[in-house]
């Protein structure tokens, strides 16, 4: 699979950059814009992340597992920034 960025000039795609390919070969094009990084509600409710955690039986409750683990990530990052303890 080969990457180009283009731009859209409000009529045809246009790369911004030399392009090696055969002439006239077809080719299929999958546009992602820059600003498709944010997706929707749905978007993440379709992906797979939503409900991660609902069938492990090691976390009781969602919330008070998700604090203890942003707890420790909290303790591990001072260890980092001062190893000494200071």
């Amino acid at each position: 699979m080969t990457t180009i960025r283009a731009h859209f000039d409000g009529r045809v795609l246009v790369p911004d950059e030399a392009v090696n390919l055969p002439l006239n070969e077809p080719l299929t094009v999958q546009v992602e814009t820059k600003g498709s990084a944010r997706g929707t509600a749905a978007d993440l409710a379709n992906s797979g992340l939503f409900g991660i955690w609902a069938d492990r039986a090691d976390i009781g409750d969602s919330l008070e597992y998700a604090r203890q683990l942003r707890k420790e990530g909290e303790t591990r990052r001072h260890e980092i920034d001062d190893p000494t303890g200071h």
